[in-house]
């Protein structure tokens, strides 16, 4: 696959991080790199394309108290050649300051979204949001759709239960709470202030017709659907 660190080599390149940091990461990588394979593993399913994102996405969650969020990781629909690609982002401060355990439960976490919206979009059954102009978009926001770990990693129930630990039903790791908002926000590192409604993207449903999803995917999602239906 693709170098998932070309855009921190990016941003040592202009000056917006240090070469020693982003060693710091890249050495850390191998735990990303784990992570992914024991995903692939649990599931027998290729993980999306993915890539390290050098900017923290922080988000003031509440006017009345300023209590702020910051997204570690997200599933994006993206556009290329007319069809839809869908990749996940991982954060540099995720990859940094996570342990193992943290970033096994992230990877997974993002890959119940994928599949979950691997379902919707195969099956046309992505509801219309009020942000949505047209009968050929519909609004996907990734929080809070998943499918149940317990289903997608049935193989691997350590793993299942790693992210219903660690996401109740967001991120809990006060540890690296800390240590993102005091080594890296603390220190003037990239970030960009987003607001919740972030992950809410439009989606061409023609480009969505036109994509041609993992088969193997699709078949486990179908069986799962079938089970579903059966009970």
């Amino acid at each position: 696959m693709a170098d998932p660190f070309v855009a921190l080599d990016q941003f040592v390149a202009q000056g917006r991080l240090k070469p020693a940091l982003a060693a710091k990461v890249k050495a850390r990588g191998k735990y990303l790199a784990g992570a992914v394979a024991r995903v692939e593993k649990a599931t027998g399913l290729r993980y999306p394309p993915y890539y390290v994102e050098p900017t923290l996405p922080v988000a003031v969650t509440s006017a009345e108290y300023g209590s702020v969020g910051a997204f570690f990781a997200r599933v994006i629909p993206a556009f290329f050649e007319g069809r839809v690609s869908i990749i996940v982002q991982f954060t540099a401060p995720l990859v940094l300051y996570g342990a193992k355990g943290t970033i096994e439960a992230v990877a997974a976490h993002e890959f119940t979204h994928y599949v979950d919206l691997v379902r919707r979009l195969s099956g046309m059954s992505i509801v219309s949001e009020e942000r949505a102009t047209t009968l050929f978009e519909a609004g996907y926001a990734d929080e809070e759709r998943t499918i149940s770990p317990a289903k997608v990693f049935a193989k691997d129930k350590p793993l299942a239960r790693l992210v219903a630990k660690k996401f109740t039903p967001n991120l809990t790791d006060p540890k690296l709470d800390e240590k993102a908002s005091g080594s890296w926000v603390g220190k003037g590192l990239p970030t960009r202030r987003v607001s919740t409604e972030e992950n809410n993207v439009r989606l061409d449903m023609e480009a969505v017709a036109r994509t041609r999803f993992d088969p193997s995917l699709l078949e486990r999602i179908a069986a799962m659907e079938g089970a579903k239906a059966k009970r």
